[in-house]
C-alpha cells in the first residue's frame, strides 16, 4: 500500500497540477480572464495561480459553500458569483465564458487539466509499478490524467474511482458528476478499472487511519483509502492511493470528520 501525497502542493491539493497547466496556456496565448465553477479546491487553486500571474479569475460557487472554503478563495481577489447548486454554477460559468470570452476551466473543457494530472501518474511510475491506482473521483479529471501519465511511462495499472454520491464529509467528490466524459469512461475501460462507492463512516475511519501515519487530510482525500475494503486484492497486490487534499485547509470540516458518531 502506497500513498501519492498531493497534499504538499502550494495550495494543499492536486488541483495545483491542473492550474499550473491552465496558466501556462493562458500566458502563452495572451489570455487574461479565466472562469471556473467549484466547490472549493479548484477555485482556491486557480484563483491563487491567477493572482500570482496577474490574471483575472472568475469563480462560480454554490451558495451553500462552507465559509472556510469561501474565505480562502476570497484571499486571492477573484470575481465571485453564486448559484443555487454546483450544477447551476457550472451552467452559469459556461454561459458567461462563451458570452464574455473567458477561458472555461471546468472539467471536460480544458485538456490542460488532464495534462496537469498526468504528471502525478508519471511520478507514481518513477517510484513503483502498482497493480492498482485509486483516485478520489467526482468529475473524473484526476483519474483520466493519472492514467495518461502511467501509460506514457509504460505502466498499465488498473484504475479505481473512489466515489460517494451522498456525503457530509467529502464535499469535493460529492455526487459523482462524471463531467470529464468521455475520458472517464475510456480510462476505466482501457485500464480494466472499476468504480467503488464509499460511505461517510468509511471515510471517517480512513481519515483517522491516515492521521495515525501523521497525514491530516480532508474527507475526499481519504476516500481512496476507504475504498480498499471493497477492492478484491491479495497480499502481493501493489496499490497506490492518490491522497488529494490537505485537511489543514479546512479545520471546521476536519473537526466534523474526526468526531465520533
Amino acid at each position: 500500500m502506497y500513498g501519492k501525497l498531493e497534499i504538499y502542493n502550494p495550495t494543499g491539493s492536486h488541483k495545483d497540477r491542473e492550474s499550473e497547466e491552465i496558466i501556462r496556456y493562458a500566458r502563452r496565448n495572451r489570455i487574461r480572464d479565466l472562469a471556473i465553477a467549484s466547490t472549493g479546491n479548484a477555485a482556491i487553486s486557480l484563483a491563487a495561480y491567477s493572482h500570482i500571474h496577474s490574471l483575472k479569475c472568475h469563480v462560480y460557487l454554490p451558495s451553500r459553500i462552507a465559509a472556510e472554503r469561501l474565505v480562502q478563495i476570497q484571499a486571492y481577489h477573484p470575481t465571485i458569483k453564486f448559484a443555487a447548486t454546483y450544477e447551476q454554477a457550472i451552467a452559469q460559468c459556461e454561459e458567461d465564458a462563451e458570452k464574455k470570452r473567458l477561458i472555461n476551466c471546468n472539467p471536460g473543457a480544458r485538456h490542460e487539466k488532464i495534462k496537469g494530472d498526468c504528471e502525478i501518474g508519471k511520478e507514481i511510475a518513477t517510484k513503483i509499478r502498482p497493480d492498482y491506482v485509486v483516485c478520489p473521483t467526482n468529475n473524473g479529471t484526476l483519474l483520466a490524467g493519472v492514467w495518461m501519465g502511467l501509460r506514457r511511462a509504460g505502466v498499465n495499472a488498473r484504475m479505481v474511482a473512489a466515489v460517494t454520491r451522498k456525503t457530509e464529509l467529502a464535499a469535493a467528490i460529492a455526487g459523482f458528476h462524471r463531467i470529464e466524459e468521455p475520458a472517464l469512461s475510456k480510462t476505466l475501460k482501457e485500464s480494466g478499472g472499476e468504480v467503488l462507492e464509499v460511505s461517510d463512516s468509511e471515510i471517517m475511519e480512513a481519515a483517522r487511519l491516515l492521521i495515525s501515519d501523521g497525514l491530516v487530510v480532508e474527507g475526499a482525500a481519504a476516500a481512496g483509502l476507504a475504498s480498499l475494503k471493497h477492492l478484491q486484492v491479495t497480499r502481493t497486490t501493489k496499490v497506490c492511493c492518490v491522497v488529494t487534499g490537505s485537511g489543514l485547509k479546512f479545520p471546521d470540516s476536519l473537526k466534523h470528520l474526526l468526531v465520533k458518531r
